[in-house]
């Protein structure tokens, strides 16, 4: 609730509520003559959702990543620019839209001779090596770069290995628990000779689902268990097929209500089972000689949906239980002036970030900015999501009080209303339950807001000569992997 309290009075309002977010003044740096050279280890926990987790509010037990949060820089109002892994992560590691880097759309792309009655293969985007991305900068800068993942989306035939000496995909499986990648990477680590600065890329999977087991006893205390009579039977088969009780029951074989509530539950498992995970690395970082003093991030590429619009899954809609994500970093040499920092972030502003931090001379296009003060004030700026799996057109632009969203396609529930846009107030509606689009009669607010905001939509996303674009075949192993992933179903990923 402080969090909510402190980001309701930055809010602002009257014509400042409509401005873009000012360059972000929130941290403190001596330059690049004290950190350029400096370590990095970048962990990436897939499908963490912020508003789960513990300093932000969270039902979720987390108490090494508040931990964490709390006592280095902590961002309370990061975001994805995709809902989804493949485009986020790209975006990440080039400092790209979506759009621009071209890793976007869904992975259902016929051969040239279907049409004729050929067989469909199925290929995937691939992050073409035209791109230069924060590992192939890191080390033409003479770090050592390694990258150990677990998500089947992250595996070297997509493109993601640019830049890595080290790129271990052998872990990339729905069930590779997240230690397993951790020790893998830690274990790289000792080989790093002293003072060799290198990039350790961690990629984990532990909120994603299949989730850890429901304890029944636990569930049976709970005041909230009751049946959800609201709950689309659609929504009820899947939820029933992600949650399980202990022992491998299912939770009608197990006698526990099929409801939102236990798969809420069953979701903070997967947070806490991470958390864990991260304890653990970061008390392993600390004792290394080599990490001790590098640089910590930890994020993740998106959220989840847990049908609280109306779906489940991500990488169908641009609400922020699907694009708002936690971020924390130890950037040794940075301090923050006050902490929640409040500046909107955005994974597309992580490369500029660290080029500036690390001393780096990247010249390559970027569209993000960096969040330390280089000599140059970038200019206020709307912080733009978009990356829809199957409706790429779809986007979503914000300031820290309004977020206007296009959705030509159809809502991520399947509805298809008559007007494409919606509008929140996201200090005054944090859950975006309240369409001020749809409310009659519309209110002065929402009407010059919307009028603020739409033309600046369309072209918020410079245009970008990108390299030619390639895809690569799924083999039936892949297709299998992603399939049990939840991906290559209903566009749900």
């Amino acid at each position: 609730m402080l969090l909510l309290a402190l980001l309701a009075c930055s809010g602002g309002g009257g014509e400042d509520a409509l401005a873009p977010d000012p360059a972000c003044r929130e941290l403190r740096w001596g330059g690049p003559t004290e950190t350029a050279g400096t370590s990095l280890v970048l962990v990436l926990n897939d499908t963490m959702r912020r508003d789960r987790t513990g300093i932000y509010g969270g039902a979720a037990s987390t108490p090494a990543f508040d931990t964490f949060a709390a006592e280095n820089l902590w961002f309370a109002n990061a975001f994805t620019q995709s809902p989804w892994t493949k485009p986020a992560v790209a975006t990440l590691f080039t400092g790209l839209f979506p759009s621009q880097h071209g890793v976007a759309s869904d992975p259902h792309v016929r051969s040239p001779g279907a049409e004729r009655g050929e067989a469909a293969i199925l290929e995937a985007d691939v992050l073409a090596p035209g791109f230069v991305t924060l590992a192939e900068r890191l080390r033409a800068a003479g770090y050592r770069t390694a990258a150990f993942v677990s998500n089947p989306w992250m595996e070297r035939r997509f493109g993601f290995a640019q830049g890595f000496d080290v790129y271990d995909d052998s872990f990339a499986r729905w069930d590779t628990p997240g230690e397993t990648v951790t020790r893998a990477g830690l274990a790289w680590l000792e080989g790093v000779e002293p003072g060799q600065p290198f990039f350790l890329y961690l990629h984990t999977m532990d909120s994603h689902h299949p989730y850890p087991e429901l304890v029944l006893e636990e569930l049976l205390e709970s005041r909230e268990l009751a049946e959800d009579p609201d709950l689309p039977d659609r929504a009820r088969r899947m939820i029933a097929s992600l949650v399980r009780i202990e022992g491998g029951r299912s939770a009608v074989q197990a006698g526990v209500p099929v409801s939102r509530t236990i798969l809420d539950m069953a979701y903070d498992k997967g947070m806490e089972r991470f958390d864990r995970v991260l304890a653990e690395l970061l008390a392993a970082l600390e004792a290394s000689p080599a990490a001790a003093h590098a640089a910590w991030i930890v994020t993740s590429d998106h959220g989840e949906a847990l049908f609280a619009h109306g779906y489940g899954s991500h990488g169908r809609g641009l609400y922020d239980d699907e694009v708002a994500i936690p971020l924390a970093a130890r950037l040794p040499g940075v301090e923050a002036n006050a902490l929640p920092i409040s500046c909107l972030v955005g994974l597309i502003d992580l490369v500029p970030t660290l080029c500036t931090y690390l001393g780096l001379a990247c010249e390559e296009p970027g569209f993000g900015v960096s969040l330390l003060d280089a000599g140059s004030e970038p200019a206020p700026r709307y912080l733009v999501t978009e990356g829809v799996g199957k409706h790429p057109k779809h986007r979503a632009l914000r300031n820290r009080r309004y977020k206007l969203v296009w959705e030509p396609d159809g809502r991520p529930d399947g509805q298809r209303p008559e007007n494409p846009y919606s509008l929140y107030d996201v200090v005054a509606d944090p859950g975006e339950e309240r369409d001020l689009l749809a409310e009659e009669p519309r209110s002065r607010q929402a009407t010059r807001a919307f009028a603020a905001l739409a033309p600046l939509l369309p072209g918020a996303v410079p245009g970008f000569d990108a390299p030619a674009k390639s895809t690569a075949p799924l083999d039936e192993d892949a297709r299998q992997r992603l399939r049990e992933l939840g991906y290559l179903e209903d566009g749900e990923r």
